[in-house]
């Protein structure tokens, strides 16, 4: 019996799960995250709008929407009307905070497709929000997993040329 790829034990669990259960999960993180804007109606330029997140190299597509409780997963029969894309590891560095969503966006790890004044806007509301306080334990975790990523999965830094060790499988 071939032993699964450190790659694969890190990104098989996020393949398996269904896209509305990922969908759901993000959704849980972003309006504990941004319940101030939220709140305060700083979102509400998103609001009818289905916001999609594609991670590229997992296969996995996050589709969300602003509904009256703040986001929610969006069914899979609505066209996004923006779509933000992007490899596993460039989603850790932005989440990380290692990484601005400007320097990701001109180095082309990040792409904004469709109705990309939106995107935009997005963007840069989340950059006015400076650092995000994530709870202490879960921030650790993003980091140890970050770290892990690297190591395991991804290209060595920003901007350099993918040099990935697995190559995990892309599901559609």
């Amino acid at each position: 019996m071939i032993a699964p790829r450190p790659c694969d034990l890190l990104t098989r669990p996020l393949r398996w799960l269904p896209q509305r259960v990922h969908a759901g999960g993000l959704s849980l993180i972003l309006n504990n995250l941004l319940a101030h804007a939220l709140a305060q109606g700083d979102l509400e330029f998103v609001r009818g709008k289905v916001i999609c997140i594609e991670v590229v190299d997992l296969g996995i597509r996050y589709r969300l929407q602003l509904d009256v409780g703040g986001f929610v997963a969006a069914p899979g029969s609505q066209k996004a009307d923006v779509r933000f894309s992007g490899d596993a590891y460039t989603f850790l560095l932005l989440a990380s905070q290692r990484e601005d969503a400007d320097s990701l966006f001109f180095q082309r790890l990040l792409r904004i497709e469709g109705d990309t004044a939106t995107g935009l806007h997005l963007k840069n509301f989340l950059d006015s929000l400076g650092e995000l306080s994530l709870p202490g334990p879960a921030r650790a975790a993003l980091e140890r997993f970050t770290d892990l990523f690297a190591r395991y999965c991804a290209r060595v830094g920003p901007g350099q040329p993918q040099e990935r060790r697995d190559h995990p499988t892309v599901h559609h």
